[in-house]
């Protein structure tokens, strides 16, 4: 029995989840390059990795709807995430870093489209409080950024091992306090399909725009620290500039649910998206300056906070109870795991060591934009989605 209410269990799960990536996502460019690697090996293990985020979640959220254990599938995952990780402490060059890493990112699937299916059948589809619980994530992810820049700073790239290390084990000790949930309840006798509800257009565009905005963002999460780096700007600093982002992410999660209260998901996600092209566009012409910088940063809020809640709820809304797990897992899976790979690859080609900078940012603005588009295209109202079901 958790020895803790499921309010505080579920918080400080998503602050140790996002702990970890807070460690991974924005140093782990710097980590590979320590290990020798240019940028089109970075790009290519990137894609791989992220490859794997293809299948894992479907596969992970096939075997938690057939043994009505989430929190088992979460913990398994967890464990086998850490071993998986254990490869990183040796330094035997690209192949045996592939493989390792694969693995982790496989097993890693288990655990985010479970905890949110958990997480809004705890709040009983509040989007408000599902923000809420969300913004522990944030303040995890925000703490590790900083903390890392000052790591890496002080001990370079090869602190991150141990370092992720430590935090995939308190994820775990995490996930052993969750609150008991159960898939069963979820299995009501609705006559919806999975199959038919992919073919829907409004699912396929929304799905299409999202994956668009996800390729938009692997410059930024594979290769900012170091074009941050290459700008001049220190290790303490680059994590200063990711810390604001996510400072602002945390304000724009708290906010959310009020925010996406009885307005359209065609003017949320449209302005989100739009906003996200200004964003990659001041990284592309003056990120030299830190001030435009910093403005960019800020700009997080909304293509990443506030168009991730939005994403989430149309998710909730769009797939009957029976079929959220699946749903959550379909677009982890296409959106972080399809998107991801494609420009974490496109990214590592374009990139050149640097000397592509500039065009890869501009490129990225131009998917954000299509992004946009396609958005603007989707359905007005909330209760439109929903009655697509």
């Amino acid at each position: 029995m958790p020895i803790i209410s499921a309010r505080p269990a579920l918080v400080l799960a998503y602050f140790t989840y996002f702990g970890v990536l807070g460690i991974f996502v924005p140093y782990f460019g710097l980590f590979l390059d320590g290990r020798g690697l240019n940028s089109a090996d970075i790009g290519l293990l990137l894609a791989i990795v992220t490859a794997s985020r293809i299948v894992g979640p479907t596969v992970w959220a096939l075997i938690a709807e057939r043994s009505g254990k989430p929190q088992s599938v979460m913990r398994l995952g967890a464990l086998l995430a850490a071993i998986g990780w254990l490869s990183s402490f040796a330094d035997y060059g690209f192949w045996p870093l592939l493989a390792g890493f694969t693995l982790f990112s496989f097993f890693w699937t288990a655990i985010l489209p479970q905890l949110e299916v958990a997480t809004f059948a705890f709040v009983n589809d509040d989007t408000r409080a599902y923000s809420r619980i969300r913004t522990a994530g944030s303040v995890g992810y925000i703490v590790l950024v900083m903390l890392s820049g000052w790591l890496y700073q002080r001990f370079g790239s090869e602190f991150l091992p141990l370092s992720a290390l430590l935090f995939l084990i308190l994820l775990l000790l995490s996930l052993f306090l969750l609150p008991r949930a159960s898939l069963a309840s979820e299995h009501n006798s609705e006559p919806v399909r999975f199959s038919v509800l992919l073919k829907n257009g409004v699912l396929l565009r929304f799905m299409l725009a999202a994956l668009l905005l996800q390729v938009s963002f692997a410059p930024f999460y594979g290769f900012f620290t170091l074009y941050s780096r290459d700008l001049g700007y220190s290790g303490t600093q680059t994590g200063l500039f990711i810390a604001l982002s996510i400072v602002a992410e945390i304000i724009a999660f708290y906010f959310a649910g009020n925010l996406m209260r009885n307005r359209s998901y065609r003017l949320l996600l449209g302005l989100c998206y739009g906003v996200t092209v200004l964003r990659w566009y001041l990284l592309a012409t003056v990120a030299d300056n830190v001030w435009w910088l910093c403005f960019s940063m800020l700009l997080h809020a909304g293509s990443f906070a506030i168009a991730h809640s939005c994403a989430m709820q149309f998710i909730q809304q769009f797939f009957p109870k029976k079929l959220r797990s699946r749903g959550q897992a379909l677009y982890a899976g296409v959106i972080f795991g399809g998107g991801g790979a494609i420009g974490a690859y496109f990214s590592g080609l374009l990139w050149q060591d640097g000397a592509g900078a500039s065009s890869t940012f501009y490129i990225a603005a131009l998917l954000a934009l299509a992004a946009t588009l396609l958005a603007l295209t989707l359905p007005g109202s909330q209760a439109r989605v929903k009655a697509l079901q």
